[in-house]
């Protein structure tokens, strides 16, 4: 039976501006941002037959997204001066990543209060994100590998598609947490477990493909049947949720497509009148023509995909991306 080794832990105001890891971890967040809310808002117009406005709202989000970068190294500088306090600790069971920066942990909580009283779920929503990751364990029964940039003297603990977490050391103890964590990964089999298995990336990205094509044939039901834009627009959202984020917001899905569907119904047999000569009374589904019929049949084949997707998520059978890690 080996020797448990004591636990190693340090505080350390590690920079954030000058830090070229911290800025492009948070350029690369802002990439991402710009890029779901262009899927989103790309599936939208196309899903409508409205395309003409997307380059130019495409280039003003991206004016807003980099303004919003900007702000964001401004806030670095001026706020936090360009410093982060944060305690890690290596045991031999993980890592631990501690946020103990008292200016961000109450800009945190301010968020999450201004947000409920503004009834802003997005101020709110960014406050609970902030809190949530002021601790994050990582155990050496996982997956992940570790690489080493010992002029910024920091490790970088990442799976086999992203960054999970940077070990900032001192000039002191930099070798020190280096050894352990080499040793670590080399014990307990945490780097080679990484190694043994496929990247879940191109299936997400797969999934994420599917759900948007599902969802663009609902789209073109707003003007077929009159349907709330803004029902596929949830349906969207948190579609791509369950595959990335977490399963229950499949429970947000299900409803929401019995509702297409019930809407559906009742538009198809709705009763209208013609008066030319004589009244002539009919029906919404006499009236369609082949191309609409095509579209309606892309709408519930696509129901039926996000059906069983969150069906399945809600009852574990399908983990989203980010809760595999």
């Amino acid at each position: 039976m080996s020797k448990q080794q004591p636990e190693l832990s340090w505080e350390i105001n590690f920079p954030l501006i000058t830090n070229t890891l911290v800025v492009a971890a948070w350029l690369k967040a802002m990439g991402a941002t710009y890029l779901v809310a262009m899927l989103i808002l790309g599936t939208v117009f196309i899903g409508t037959g409205d395309t003409a406005d997307l380059p130019m709202l495409g280039g003003i989000f991206a004016l807003v997204v980099i303004g919003v970068a900007v702000v964001g190294l401004l806030i670095m500088l001026l706020v936090f001066g360009n410093r982060f306090k944060a305690r890690f600790t290596l045991s031999d069971k993980g890592i631990r990543y501690e946020g103990v920066d008292t200016r961000a942990r109450t800009l945190a909580r301010i968020a999450v209060v201004a947000g409920a009283i503004a009834g802003s779920p997005r101020t709110a929503g960014a406050g609970l994100l902030a809190v949530s990751n002021e601790r994050v364990d990582l155990v050496w029964s996982g997956a992940f590998e570790a690489r080493y940039h010992p002029k910024q003297r920091t490790i970088v603990i990442r799976n086999q598609w992203r960054d999970l977490l940077h070990l900032y050391c001192t000039e002191q103890n930099y070798e020190q947490v280096k050894q352990r964590v080499e040793q670590m990964l080399a014990s307990k089999g945490t780097a080679k477990r990484l190694t043994s298995k496929p990247s879940p990336l191109p299936r997400a990205l797969l999934n994420t493909l599917l759900t948007v094509l599902a969802t663009l044939p609902l789209f073109a039901l707003v003007e077929i049947v009159g349907l709330d834009l803004f029902v596929p627009l949830l349906i969207l959202v948190f579609g791509l949720a369950t595959v990335w984020l977490i399963p229950l917001f499949g429970w947000v899905v299900l409803p929401l497509e019995g509702y297409i569907l019930f809407q559906l119904v009742i538009a198809m047999f709705e009763v209208s009148e013609l008066k030319l000569i004589s009244t002539y009374r009919f029906r919404k589904y006499e009236l369609l023509d082949a191309g609409e019929w095509i579209v309606i049949t892309l709408a519930i084949a696509g129901l039926i995909y996000l059906g069983v997707t969150a069906w399945r998520a809600v009852h574990g059978r399908v983990v989203p991306m980010l809760m595999q890690e």
